[in-house]
């Protein structure tokens, strides 16, 4: 191979953004173009391409944007086609001088302030791995949750596993230290292993969730004969195995590798059912089957059938009864499993999935445990409007209800919490039809109209000088026969702008001021005492 350097030369760099490409055109264009309009400065950022013998003109088009004004570029040239992926990875990382790299494929793009946000979230948290944002390429549900995560959010490194992408800002010194490269050995899923390692091997985890960072693209499929794939079902499985085996060793504490572990079986179930509900032969398909008893033979626990879903959880143990013809089924309609009706019997939920007691008796192949989602339930709590109504009255209304149980079978109450200590306070609630939830958030067998509640903040009704100052914050409690769900309150910002600057009400003793908590929920302030100025 020979290398040929930009404009300037090599130069110390905050970034190294790596770019393996092999017949890239003409999306490599537009990644590049991305690269360019960065609002990080030029110098603090490198960009090295390395070039897998493409034919299309990629390595023209990167030695183009070389020459051009801009951040340092080297572009790599290679004459032969690498074995795998892997391999041009890692040639892109040997050649990086960054503080932190970042790798791009050459059919995404960035956004233009993507490098400067990341590195400044980085800086900030003194992260390891700070995931971006990513939009774009049909992600799945399962994948888009990782872009939720809050600063500081409990299980930070297995919200980061939700998605497995490599497109993640990694500090390069941790990766030196811990020889983390990618497996060159394998022909697909090299980016799963690397980044499990990665992230399990982070003393800090951190997420850019307000801005689009990162934009997928759709990628050519390699030539035949290229870059060999995965060839069969255990061969897909492999990635799996090797990230969850890192993940455990890497991880520090019992709990984060379980729960790093839930999310990467989550990923080995759902690429198992897509085998099942495809033209697949029926020998992959059986193989599919095989490698779902493997993983819960080899990993399986309590605590991660409690982190995975309910429907995931009932094909995999329905795979480890050897139940073929079960499984498949199961993956075929796995689109519809929301759909399934709830079963309340007592102080018990059961969700009435396919073969749910479709045998009676101990010899039970599927028995009702496995359908069992009470513990699984959530309540969920929002605040719809919030208003000042008077001096010393806020007006508040939204909505509580357990997920999967009609409303009309539940009640709703709302609580004032001291935080950090105790006191509580039930706040009087008066009903209110809510039959636009069924519609925003039904899924054609649960319904929601009855979830709605208002209630006002007001001196005449509530003695706040008898409780002690400090921060409240808003629960919201479901109850269903024997059973109570319990969510902190949500503020969604287009609730009101008022609560921002904060609502107050009260008198000359006690003030209160409503207000919504950075983290998005809705918390009051006491102050008390003679002549109160206001909140704190």
């Amino acid at each position: 191979m020979r290398t040929e350097t930009g404009p300037g030369g090599p130069r110390p760099a905050d970034v190294s953004v790596l770019l393996p490409v092999r017949d890239g055109m003409p999306e490599l264009g537009r990644c590049l173009k991305s690269l360019g309009r960065q609002t990080l400065p030029p110098e603090r950022m490198e960009v090295i391409v390395v070039d897998d013998a493409s034919t299309d003109g990629s390595a023209e088009e990167a030695d183009s944007f070389a020459a051009g004004a801009g951040p340092a570029v080297s572009v790599v040239r290679r004459e032969a086609p690498a074995a795998a992926p892997g391999v041009v990875r890692n040639q892109a990382l040997a050649r990086a001088t960054g503080r932190y790299v970042l790798f791009v494929d050459p059919a995404d793009h960035l956004g233009d302030e993507a490098l400067e946000r990341m590195l400044a979230t980085a800086e900030r948290d003194g992260a390891d791995v700070v995931v971006g944002k990513v939009a774009g390429g049909g992600l799945r549900g399962f994948e888009k949750q990782a872009f939720k995560a809050k600063p500081g959010e409990e299980g930070a490194r297995a919200q980061a596993l939700r998605h497995l992408g490599v497109m993640k800002l990694f500090r390069r010194e941790p990766l030196s230290r811990h020889r983390i490269r990618f497996d060159a050995a394998l022909h697909s899923g090299e980016d799963v292993v690397f980044v499990a390692e990665a992230v399990a091997a982070a003393a800090r985890v951190s997420f850019v969730s307000d801005y689009v960072c990162y934009r997928l693209g759709q990628a050519h499929a390699p030539e035949d004969g290229v870059v060999p794939r995965a060839r069969d079902c255990a061969e897909r499985s492999l990635p799996f195995f090797r990230a969850a085996a890192e993940a455990t060793r890497r991880s520090r504490a019992t709990v984060e590798a379980e729960r790093m572990l839930s999310v990467l079986i989550g990923h080995h179930i759902d690429e198992m059912l897509s085998i099942l509900d495809s033209d697949a032969s029926y020998c992959e398909r059986q193989c599919a089957v095989l490698e779902l008893q493997r993983m819960r033979q080899t990993y399986w626990s309590n605590g991660i059938g409690r982190r995975v879903g309910l429907y995931p959880a009932l094909c995999s143990f329905a795979a480890d009864r050897g139940l073929f013809d079960e499984v498949s089924y199961l993956a075929v309609n796995r689109r519809f499993s929301h759909r399934a009706r709830t079963v309340v019997e007592g102080n018990r939920v059961y969700r009435a999935f396919p073969f749910f007691r479709a045998h009676r008796g101990p010899g039970n192949p599927l028995p009702d445990h496995v359908f069992d989602a009470t513990d699984r339930l959530r309540a969920r709590a929002e605040l719809l409007q919030a208003d000042q109504s008077g001096p010393g009255r806020v007006e508040l209304a939204g909505f509580g209800y357990v997920g999967s149980l009609d409303s009309s079978k539940c009640t709703v109450t709302l609580h004032l919490r001291r935080r950090g200590g105790e006191g509580s306070l039930v706040l009087p609630v008066d009903a209110w039809p809510t039959p636009f939830l069924t519609r925003e958030r039904g899924d054609g067998v649960h319904d929601y109209d009855e979830a709605g509640w208002r209630t006002a903040l007001d001196f005449e009704r509530v003695d706040w000088s008898r409780k002690r100052p400090g921060p409240w914050d808003f629960w919201v409690i479901v109850a269903s026969g024997g059973m109570a769900k319990e969510a902190r309150l949500k503020a969604p910002a287009r609730v009101g702008k008022a609560l921002d600057e904060g609502l107050f009400t009260g008198n000359d003793a006690t003030r209160v001021r409503v207000y919504r908590t950075p983290g998005g929920y809705l918390a009051c302030e006491l102050t008390a005492g003679p002549g109160a100025g206001g909140a704190r």
